[in-house]
């Protein structure tokens, strides 16, 4: 049915018909489908719009028939579901990854044709190839052509490191992101005309190294230069790498960056053989070292990356051969240094022997202390390593870093690794490139290769094994309660029943060592006799002297066995009284020996407190041969501790008891048994309170393999361990790091000094705990070595100019305060023997450990130490100087007797911590003399007399002012309600439990009311305050002003004090956080616009200047008028505030000194204030200064 047109439709269509020529459009019947068309696409936008309608109801109901199907399917079947699908995802990633890559592979024939620039190949003829043969053969081993040893170029970087965040993301930058910052690797050299141009940014910082870091190619990789590529174009794409990273915290370095030149990569890596000229048995010897085999594949690490984690026993020859293999390869070529560290001067100095000895080159291997212009090898403690930093902070003139020993992590080597691990991508873009090789002697590698410090990609880790021969490992069935006893039996069954072969035993301190040693020693006596039966004649004089001199070292450590704070006697000790009082009265000494030696024998009573049962032991087998039995511990002297690298006596079976420190540091030769008890003495810090405990308690997995592993090095070992297996799996993996065992202010203090700012950010391998370094900051602070300065609305903890001074020292922040204060006053010398002894571990002998073979000579022997101490400190300063008076007059005069032996044994002084606090006495005074601005030098002398009561006055306060965060206060027992206080409790500033001051100490009678304590030692649940001494308590407001609070008394008025030529006012005082009230007392008025209104005031009524006095009654208004509200209304005030701000004078001292510059200064502004017929007097005896 055809639809009829409307008038208007047919208007429309006559219009546009006359418009239109009849060339253009004539066909009616077209314009009649324009007109109806619209309608039918109408019709099927509606279909259209009813079909979407219907899949998405359609999608929808698909959708909840799966939700209801997933619902309904278990746990197990969607785990497995899922992990198909996630095969299926990686199979199609990985194709489409090949096929990409396949689109850009090049053809074979244009890679053949490719000739690399780091090692181009060149043509031989067969006499040099068999040549190459000869020379390329290593003990004897296959040859294997260049070509197939080279290995493949790997390409590592580093990226910034600003936050913690970064460290815990799992994300690989991008290569395209490198391209973009960096450019391609053929941008990184330069051409022939570019060889001047400077990459190098002289104002690079510390904390820039921390807070970014630059890529780096840890490979020998072929690089071309591209000379398409301009100048300008590598210039702009090192900007944006610039601008990309974090802004550095630090703005200014003490030692800028010098500028370096662009050197090509492919120059800077060629290396050259350097040959050494040994002898045949040092060479001999060293082809028996297991790292010796691996010197090809070692060095070929380090040349092809930039830092290698070698991780060998001890004994497998890391520290001496690592070194000689460097310096082989041309790294101490151009005269750059190849540095090793160690974390012990002892190490480093007897380790700087061993290696000039083997190279046959005493003028190139040197330790820190002797180098020499012809040094190419250096070893040196760590600490010097960061000292050297902070002047050379790129360490330009190094080309390796070897850090050893980095198992025990000491502080000091994390600190170390962390900032190498930034600092060698930059050395690397110089074009002198700095190696670092991190040596541990456990497995525990993971802290080093943690994205804190490598964040792309880990180093090479190259294991050497040192395992010649097969080692047994047994363990108990049952964890034996008392140890001691069932180490004793086992030793007696390897003795007897076991083979030939050094006997091993680990212990946890010196008094089970001791007391197992006497133990064996009665089973197992040497005896001459059975030699001779054996027609072993020879030696029987040295067996004699031995034997002799061994039952004397054996008795005399029994009688003289010293107690650190944790060892030896039970806690309780002092009980039943003040058994241990300074000897006041014999009955009280008395008293104290007869609880010593309570028991019929003194070996008895230690066995009693360790709850060593002595049972009797089973009849010694008489074929059993005598057991030649050592002791080693750390406290032992060089000299005992080398023996046991001696002969052993014919006949006899060598025995070693050890502590832990045979785990790694001495390598004992032929071990075949190894005693574990699993136990170690562990020093235990709280960060927040400052108290240690020493604990006997398990050891780590780490360190039981470590033990286990100094078997079996000659032949076939057993390890006994006398735990269960089930205890050996609950063990800790690794002994925490020393960073986390130790306070780390002087860490702190050190990485400050070097501009780093945000600690927190460091990458540290082991991070402390964030407790840890904001209570050190706090005390930093306190101590005024840190100041709080304000960086774009940011409040920011920057070492101050007295936090650089104490930087300089090698001491903890507190004791290097005390020789700054000391200098002051002309106490260098006293100050410096002081601070020495304090920092050496345990200088004196502990009162309660002397012993004796029955009560009577352990009471001469206590009756005799007591009355020395007491004639070293009568009453006045000397006595409350306390322990310290002790400790100082104790080493001078060990001293002045030359230190031997006996000398130091009759006055209690350890003879190894006396020459340890003589050499650290040597290297402060060299540090002072050459740092410090002194009339005259500081000599360290021998016969130096002991301080006046004026000096010792002196150090009382400097020591007070330094160690602020040590005092205590006693606790008044008529003060706490509904407690009953113990007699002698004193309360510390962070410890909520009570304190006691050490039995042994001079001031264990005195309890005075407040004392300064070294340390708190924790034992058996009671907290000891060691090395105390007085504090008065009208020093803290003036001396430790930074820990007391005030509060203004009200209605107080301020007043011109003319002694300390200062405004002060009365204030209410409280002491530490504990609030303890310090009664009313006279503080100086903070520098602010009152202190000015306050000191014109007291100018006008003549307290500043006394002779303005006589006006002060004749003044147009009152001088109270500067400090009045309305004051502001008088045109006089305001000039003479004014003027007063202008040149900043609160004082006289300072108005005396700008009186000086400009006579005139104040008196138009004075005479303001005075009637007209007073201004001619005025000005002729002006200024009033006299």
């Amino acid at each position: 049915m055809k639809r009829k047109k409307s008038t208007a439709e047919n208007r429309a269509l006559d219009f546009e018909l006359a418009e239109m020529s009849s060339d253009t459009y004539t066909n009616p019947v077209d314009t009649a489908n324009a007109v109806i068309l619209p309608a039918k696409t109408k019709k099927k936008k509606v279909k259209k719009k009813t079909e979407k309608v219907m899949n998405r109801k359609k999608n929808e109901a698909i959708k909840r028939r799966m939700e209801e199907k997933d619902a309904k399917t278990s746990k197990t079947k969607r785990k497995k579901l899922m992990k198909i699908m996630e095969k299926k995802k990686a199979k199609e990633s990985k194709e489409s990854l090949l096929e990409s890559l396949m689109e850009y592979q090049l053809p074979t024939g244009v890679i053949n044709k490719l000739i690399a620039e780091v090692h181009p190949k060149k043509t031989e003829n067969a006499e040099e190839a068999f040549a190459q043969k000869k020379l390329s053969s290593l003990a004897g081993r296959e040859f294997i052509p260049l070509a197939e040893m080279k290995k493949q170029p790997v390409q590592e970087n580093y990226y910034e490191t600003g936050s913690e965040s970064e460290f815990e993301s799992e994300d690989v930058v991008p290569t395209e992101e490198l391209v973009a910052v960096y450019g391609d690797s053929s941008d990184i050299l330069t051409n022939d005309t570019n060889k001047g141009e400077q990459v190098g940014d002289n104002n690079l910082t510390v904390e820039s190294l921390t807070n970014q870091s630059q890529p780096s190619s840890f490979a020998n990789k072929t690089i071309n230069t591209d000379e398409r590529k301009s100048k300008s174009e590598y210039d702009e794409r090192l900007d944006l790498s610039e601008q990309s990273t974090s802004e550095p915290d630090i703005a200014n370095l003490p030692v800028k960056l010098p500028s370096v030149k662009k050197i090509p990569v492919a120059a800077a890596r060629k290396s050259k053989f350097v040959p050494v000229y040994r002898s045949e048995s040092i060479e001999a010897q060293r082809s028996k070292l297991p790292i010796y085999a691996e010197e090809q594949s070692i060095v070929e690490a380090i040349n092809d990356n930039c830092a290698v984690l070698i991780c060998g026993e001890t004994g497998s020859g890391k520290t001496t051969q690592l070194p000689q293999f460097l310096y082989e390869a041309g790294y101490a070529r151009d005269g750059k240094l190849i540095g090793i560290t160690e974390p012990r001067r002892v190490a480093a100095i007897s380790m700087a022997a061993r290696v000039a000895h083997e190279m046959n080159l005493p003028n190139a291997i040197k330790y820190e202390g002797s180098r020499s212009a012809e040094t190419s090898i250096l070893f040196m403690t760590d600490g010097v390593l960061m000292k050297e930093m902070q002047k050379d902070v790129m360490l330009s003139a190094y080309s390796a870093i070897i850090i050893d020993e980095a198992h025990e992590r000491s502080m000091y080597s994390d600190v170390l690794i962390g900032l190498l691990t930034r600092i060698a991508p930059y050395r690397f873009r110089t074009g002198s490139p700095l190696k670092l090789i991190i040596m541990s002697a456990t497995l525990r590698l993971d802290d080093f290769k943690h994205k804190r410090l490598f964040p792309v990609s880990a180093p090479p880790v190259l294991n050497i094994d040192t395992r010649q021969y097969p080692v047994s490992v047994h363990f108990e069935k049952r964890t034996p309660e008392n140890y001691l006893t069932a180490v004793f039996h086992k030793i007696c069954q390897i003795h007897e029943q076991k083979g030939p072969g050094t006997i091993l035993v680990f212990l946890s301190g010196r008094l089970e060592v001791m007391t197992l040693l006497k133990w064996l020693v009665e089973r197992y006596a040497i005896r001459e006799k059975s030699c001779k039966r054996k027609g072993r004649k020879t030696g029987e004089k040295n067996l004699k002297q031995t034997q002799q001199e061994e039952k004397k070292t054996i008795s005399k450590e029994l009688k003289t066995i010293k107690k650190s704070a944790d060892e030896e006697l039970p806690d309780d000790r002092f009980a039943d009284g003040d058994n241990l009082d300074c000897g006041y009265s014999d009955s009280e000494i008395n008293e104290a020996a007869s609880y010593a030696n309570a028991s019929k024998s003194s070996m008895k009573q230690q066995a009693k407190f360790y709850d060593f049962r002595l049972e009797a032991p089973r009849q010694r087998s008489s074929s059993a041969l005598p057991l030649f039995c050592l002791p080693l511990y750390s406290m032992l002297s060089s000299k005992k501790q080398h023996r046991v690298f001696g002969p052993v006596p014919d006949g006899c079976r060598m025995c070693v008891i050890a502590t832990n420190v045979a785990e790694t540091s001495l390598t004992i030769p032929a071990v075949r048994y190894v005693v574990d008890s699993g136990r170690e003495k562990r020093r235990y810090y709280d960060p927040v309170t400052g108290v240690s405990r020493f604990l006997v308690s398990w050891i780590s997995q780490a360190s039981a393999d470590q033990r286990a592993g100094r078997a079996g090095r000659v032949q076939p070992g057993e390890v006994h361990r006398l735990y269960s297996s089930a205890v050996y799996s609950d063990f800790e993996k690794f002994s925490p790091p020393e960073i986390l065992t130790k306070p780390v202010d002087q860490l702190v203090l050190h990485l400050k000094s070097m501009n780093i700012v945000k600690i927190a950010n460091f990458p540290f391998p082991t991070p402390p705990d964030q407790d840890s370094l904001e209570e050190a900051e706090k005390r930093l602070m306190r101590l005024g070595a840190l100041e709080v300065t304000v960086k774009k609305n940011v409040k920011e903890a920057r070492i101050s100019l007295l936090g650089k001074t104490l930087s300089i020292f090698p001491l903890a922040p507190a004791f290097a305060k005390i020789l700054v204060m000391a200098n002051q006053h002309s106490l260098l010398p006293h100050a410096c023997f002081l601070v020495a002894a304090l920092s050496v571990r345990e200088p004196l002998i502990p009162l309660y450990s002397l012993r004796g073979g029955n009560v009577e000579e352990t009471q001469a022997l206590m009756l005799e130490a007591l009355k020395q101490r007491r004639s070293w400190c009568p009453p006045g300063q000397a006595r409350n100087f306390g322990d310290l008076t002790v400790l100082l007059r104790a080493i001078l005069d060990a001293e002045v007797a030359k230190g031997s032996e006996e000398v130091c044994h009759r006055l209690g002084v350890r003879h190894k911590a006396l020459i340890e606090i003589r050499k650290l006495r040597e290297q402060l005074t060299k540090i002072i003399n050459s740092k410090c601005a002194q009339d005259e030098p500081v000599a360290v002398k021998s016969d130096m007399k002991p301080p006046t009561n004026e000096q010792m006055l002196l150090l009382r306060q400097i020591v007070t002012a330094s160690l602020t965060d040590n005092i205590a206060r006693r606790v008044d027992p008529l003060g706490v309600e509904n407690e009953n206080v113990p007699k002698g409790a004193y309360q510390s500033q962070k410890l909520k439990d009570y304190i006691y001051i050490d039995p042994s100490s001079i001031l264990f009678k005195d309890e005075p009311d407040w004392v300064l304590y070294q340390e708190i030692i924790e034992r058996k649940e009671k907290k000891y305050m060691q090395n105390v001494i007085c504090v008065e308590e009208s020093w803290l407001p003036r001396l430790a002003s930074t820990y007391c609070h005030f509060k203004q008394v009200k209605e107080a008025e301020p007043r011109y004090d003319r002694v300390t030529d200062a405004i002060v006012i009365s204030m209410d005082a409280a002491f530490s956080d504990m609030r303890w009230p310090l009664g009313k007392v006279e503080q100086p008025l903070p520098c602010n616009l009152n202190l000015y209104r306050y000191f014109a005031q007291f100018f006008l009524d003549g307290s500043v200047c006394p002779p303005l006095a006589a006006y002060a009654d004749k003044l147009l208004l009152s001088p109270s008028t500067m400090t009045k509200p309305w004051a502001k209304l008088q045109l006089r005030t305001e000039k003479l505030l004014n003027a007063l701000i202008e040149y900043e004078v609160t004082s006289r001292v300072r108005l005396l000194e700008v009186w000086k510059g400009k006579s005139e200064y104040l008196l138009d502004v004075y005479l303001d204030w005075l009637p007209q017929f007073l201004h001619e007097k005025v000005q002729m005896n002006w200024p009033p200064n006299s």
